[in-house]
C-alpha cells in the first residue's frame, strides 16, 4: 500500500495538472480541465450566483471565461496544503496568484480554493471545488466571472485613459519636432524670401521715380511710355509679392499642428523648393559648411497627390541628416574628401514616384542600420538630435501614403534613403 507521502504526491500531481490545464487556450483548457473532473462534480464560488451543480455547469464557466477573457496569463501558487481524509479521499487548500496581461498592462487576481478529490481507479478526480476572491465585492446573483469582468472593464478604462494620455504626449512630441525642423528652415526661408522682397523694394522705388517723371512730363506719348513702365513694375511687384506670400504660407503650414489637405503638386517643384530651403538653412547655421549639392530631377516625374508640408517635412529630415553626415566626415583627416549630397527623382514603371537622397558621409554603423527609423533612436551626440526625425518621416510615408522609406548603407561608404510614393493613395491617410 502506498505511503501517505506518496498519496499526497499523487494528489498534488493531479491538482497541478488541473491548474495548468486551466491556463491553456480555450479548447485545450476545456478538455484538460474536464479530464480531472468527476461526473458527479459540484462547485461553489465567491458570489451567490457561483453555484455549479454538475460537471456541465462547470464546463460552461470555463468556456465563458476563455471566450470573454482571452488574455495570456501567468500562474503562481504561493502555498498549497494536502490533507488526507482517507486513503482514497483528500482535501486540498491553496492560494493562487494569477497575473493577466491586457494590452501591455497587468491585472492580478488572487483566488483561494479548496478541492475535494477521490481516488477512482486508476486516478484521482475532483468531486468538489470551492473557489473565491477575498476582496471581490459581488452583488446577489453575481458569479466569479462577473467580478472578473467588472475588474476587466475598469482596467480597460484605465488603459484607454493611459493610451489617450500617451497619444496626446506623442502629438506634442511630433509638434515639437515639426517646430524644431521649422527652426532649421528659418535661415533657408529668410534666404528664399529675400529675393522677392528685394524685387518688390526695387520695383517700388522705380515706380515712385516714374510717378515723379509722369507728373512732370507734359508730352502725352512720353506719358504713355512711362505709364507702360509703371504698369510693368506693378506687375513685377505683384508677382514677387505673391512669391513671398507663398513662402510665408508654406512656413505656416509646416508649423501648423494636424494634417493639411491633399492636393496635386509637381513633385520636382516640391523637391526643389524644400531642397533649397534645407540647403540654405544648413549654410546659414554653419557658414563654413561646403557641399557639392546635386539635383537630378526627371522631366517625366509629373504630379503626385500629397499634403505638401508632410512630404516637405520628410525631405527636410532626410536632407538634414545627409548634410550632417558629410559635414561630420569632412571634419576628418582626409583632405581630398569632397562632401557630396545628391537628390534624384524618377517615375517608376507602375506609376509611382521615387525620391532618392544620397550622401558620401561615413555611412550608418551596422548595429544601427536596423534601428534608424525607431522613435528616439539617434547616433548623434546628446543634445544634437531628438531621434524623432526619421521616425516621423517613416510614419508619414508608410502609414500616411502606404509607400516605402528604406535606408541603404555600407559603413564608410555613405548612405542612400529611398522614398517611394505609390501611384494610387489611400483616401484617408492614417
Amino acid at each position: 500500500m502506498p505511503t501517505p507521502h506518496a498519496i499526497e504526491a499523487e494528489v498534488l500531481d493531479t491538482v497541478h495538472a488541473f491548474m495548468n490545464a486551466w491556463m491553456q487556450p480555450a479548447e485545450e483548457a476545456v478538455d484538460g480541465v474536464l479530464a480531472h473532473i468527476a461526473e458527479d462534480f459540484t462547485g461553489l464560488g465567491t458570489g451567490p450566483g457561483d453555484y455549479y451543480p454538475n460537471r456541465e455547469a462547470f464546463q460552461t464557466l470555463i468556456e465563458r471565461e476563455k471566450e470573454e477573457m482571452p488574455y495570456p496569463s501567468d500562474l503562481e501558487v504561493p502555498w498549497i496544503h494536502v490533507r488526507l481524509l482517507h486513503a482514497t479521499v483528500a482535501l486540498v487548500e491553496a492560494q493562487l496568484h494569477s497575473t493577466i496581461f491586457i494590452e501591455g498592462d497587468t491585472h492580478v487576481v488572487e483566488p483561494r480554493f479548496s478541492l475535494v478529490l477521490e481516488r477512482r481507479e486508476p486516478r484521482w478526480l475532483i468531486v468538489h471545488c470551492h473557489f473565491s476572491i477575498a476582496d471581490a465585492m459581488q452583488e446577489v446573483g453575481d458569479t466569479l466571472m462577473d467580478a472578473l469582468e467588472g475588474r476587466n472593464r475598469e482596467l480597460e478604462r484605465l488603459v484607454a485613459e493611459r493610451t489617450a494620455e500617451l497619444e496626446a504626449a506623442q502629438a506634442q512630441l511630433i509638434q515639437k519636432e515639426k517646430m524644431a525642423s521649422l527652426g532649421q528652415l528659418t535661415a533657408g526661408i529668410a534666404h528664399e524670401i529675400k529675393n522677392p522682397l528685394n524685387f518688390v523694394n526695387n520695383f517700388a522705388g522705380l515706380s515712385q521715380e516714374l510717378i515723379t517723371e509722369l507728373e512732370e512730363e507734359p508730352d502725352s506719348e512720353d506719358r504713355q511710355a512711362l505709364l507702360a513702365d509703371l504698369k510693368a513694375n506693378a506687375a513685377k511687384i505683384e508677382e514677387h509679392g505673391r512669391r513671398a506670400d507663398t513662402i510665408v504660407r508654406q512656413m505656416m503650414e509646416h508649423a501648423r499642428s494636424g494634417r493639411g489637405e491633399r492636393r496635386a503638386v509637381e513633385l520636382n517643384a516640391l523637391v526643389e523648393e524644400y531642397a533649397n530651403l534645407a540647403y540654405h538653412g544648413k549654410r546659414a547655421r554653419h557658414p563654413a559648411f561646403q557641399v557639392a549639392f546635386e539635383q537630378e530631377l526627371a522631366e517625366d516625374i509629373g504630379e503626385v497627390v500629397v499634403v505638401p508640408q508632410e512630404i516637405g517635412r520628410v525631405l527636410i529630415n532626410l536632407l538634414d541628416n545627409a548634410f550632417d553626415a558629410v559635414q561630420e566626415r569632412s571634419a576628418g583627416p582626409d583632405d581630398s574628401f569632397v562632401p557630396t549630397v545628391r537628390i534624384t527623382t524618377h517615375r517608376l514603371g507602375e506609376g509611382g514616384a521615387e525620391v532618392c537622397i544620397e550622401d558620401n558621409g561615413a555611412g550608418i554603423p551596422e548595429a544601427a542600420r536596423a534601428r534608424v527609423f525607431e522613435p528616439f533612436f539617434t547616433t548623434k551626440p546628446t543634445g544634437e538630435g531628438t531621434g524623432l526625425g526619421l521616425s516621423l518621416a517613416y510614419d508619414i510615408v508608410t502609414h500616411g501614403y502606404q509607400g516605402s522609406l528604406v535606408a541603404e548603407s555600407a559603413e564608410g561608404e555613405g548612405a542612400v534613403f529611398r522614398m517611394v510614393l505609390p501611384a494610387s493613395l489611400p483616401e484617408n491617410p492614417a
